[in-house]
């Protein structure tokens, strides 16, 4: 994929033009093979205030394609973890190593999304993508599956360090 088709993928003209969900939505679940370095590209300029937001929305929407009766615990808390880890690192973009870290889970959790045999669908094989694909279809009435979601690839965060001086001090 060429910098100009992943800009058409997207409907922008420049990094600063990604201020939509459909826009990451669409980088994270675009079937076509976006380097690495094109991925960090095209979210070079994301906005603290955006970044946040998209992460929340994102993740929250997986977690709720989960039907009631699908056993998911194991992958509930791997997009809890990696929900919080991303809330974490939006809260300060201004600083190049967050950013960074910031758009490199984004990019660890796209590949996991898109791994090969990461869930079944009625005994088949497939990606989670896919598996999230037809449950978001299934709540709209489209015809039900039986899911298994307890195969799917580690998604374990990078370790974390916080700066411990921006807490601010408070009286007990």
């Amino acid at each position: 994929m060429t910098q100009r088709d992943l800009y058409d993928l997207l409907e922008i003209d420049s990094p600063e033009d990604v201020e939509y969900f459909e826009q990451l939505a669409d980088l994270l679940e675009s079937d076509e093979d976006i380097s690495e370095d094109l991925f960090r590209h095209a979210l070079s300029a994301i906005r603290a205030e955006n970044a946040g937001e998209f992460a929340e929305n994102y993740m929250a929407e997986l977690a709720n394609a989960i039907p009631e009766e699908v056993s998911a615990e194991d992958l509930t808390e791997a997009l809890d973890a990696m929900e919080q880890r991303l809330l974490l690192l939006a809260e300060d973009l201004d600083e190049e190593q967050n950013r960074d870290d910031f758009i490199t889970e984004l990019f660890k959790l796209r590949n996991w999304l898109h791994e090969e045999a990461g869930a079944l669908i009625d005994g088949d094989p497939c990606t989670l993508l896919e598996a999230f694909t037809e449950m978001r279809a299934e709540k709209l009435g489209v015809a039900s599956h039986e899911y298994g979601l307890d195969r799917f690839p580690d998604l374990t965060p990078e370790e974390i360090s916080y700066n411990l001086g921006r807490f601010e001090k408070i009286e007990l």
